[in-house]
């Protein structure tokens, strides 16, 4: 299940502000793009893309266009083709990572989706039908609950830097750095995404591997290394580091069972709230060591 029965229900009200928001209002140039996306993605990708000279640029070009022009559309369990998504104008997390990881792929940048789960503010309702999904439809839709999570995004790979870089189409980010502060660090997030300060931290991140699965473990990297690195790499002295590093070991093997089918995530409930307090407590070693800084 990616990102479906998760979203049709959790992030209803992100739809709704994103909706009342509304799209950046289309110009002449961009209704060309759209209708071209229609007809032929590879030259849509080309032209809104033109003057970039990196994956970085060409991804960021894409990315920011799908996000200021497609909506968001609750899940509504539908399995359509890239095609499909361009002609409804829209679509959840997984649709519109679908229509950017296409489009790239026309650029042949190397691009690769990946799944999270998250902690999420906590909602009892939520929680209750996630069990009555979970017990309807299997294992795969306790990727959500009382206080966590799903969401699908990209990760893209940078020839020149030698790694892969996230990108985001439903929020509009691109780049590590702009992941971080989008989606773990202890500030104000920077997201288009209505639904960012609800979204508190991930505790699972697996990219697809060849044959479709979420399988390879990008936890670590991004929740032990990046997040350290963004404090100045001091983040690690705090006493909660090693707890926080070992619950997201157990978490995250848990996340990757529930993305297979064979793990049930709402028997961790205790281990996720258990994570979500021990990242309050770097928050607090954070904002405490930030501000020593500056005095």
């Amino acid at each position: 299940m990616r990102c479906t029965c998760a979203l049709a229900i959790a992030f209803v009200t992100a739809f709704c502000a994103r909706a009342e928001a509304g799209q950046k209002p289309r110009t002449v140039q961009d209704e060309h793009l759209y209708q071209l996306a229609k007809t032929d993605l590879k030259a849509f990708a080309k032209e809104v893309s033109q003057g970039t000279d990196s994956e970085l640029g060409e991804t960021r070009a894409i990315v920011l266009w799908l996000t200021q022009h497609f909506d968001w559309k609750e899940t509504d369990y539908q399995k359509r083709t890239v095609q499909q998504i361009v002609e409804r104008g829209g679509g959840n997390c997984n649709d519109l990572a679908m229509v950017a990881l296409a489009a790239m792929k026309e650029l042949n940048i190397k691009v690769r989706r990946v799944h999270d789960v998250h902690i999420r503010t906590e909602s009892p309702d939520r929680g209750e039908r996630a069990r009555a999904l979970v017990k309807e439809k299997g294992n795969t839709c306790s990727v959500f609950g009382r206080h966590h999570n799903d969401h699908v995004w990209l990760e893209v790979y940078d020839s020149k830097a030698n790694d892969w870089f996230p990108a985001d189409p439903w929020s509009g980010l691109v780049g590590t750095e702009d992941w971080l502060k989008a989606r773990v660090w202890f500030g104000q997030r920077s997201s288009v995404n209505p639904d960012a300060p609800d979204m508190i931290v991930p505790f699972g991140i697996f990219a697809e591997d060849a044959g479709g699965n979420f399988t390879i473990d990008r936890t670590r990297h991004y929740l032990v290394d990046e997040f350290d690195r963004l404090y100045g790499n001091r983040l690690h002295e705090s006493a909660a580091w090693p707890q926080w590093v070992a619950k997201l070991d157990l978490l995250s093997k848990q996340v990757e069972g529930a993305f297979a089918g064979s793990v049930n995530l709402l028997e961790y409930e205790g281990d996720i709230d258990s994570l979500s307090a021990i990242y309050e407590r770097l928050r607090v070693a954070g904002e405490a060591r930030s501000a020593s800084n500056h005095e």
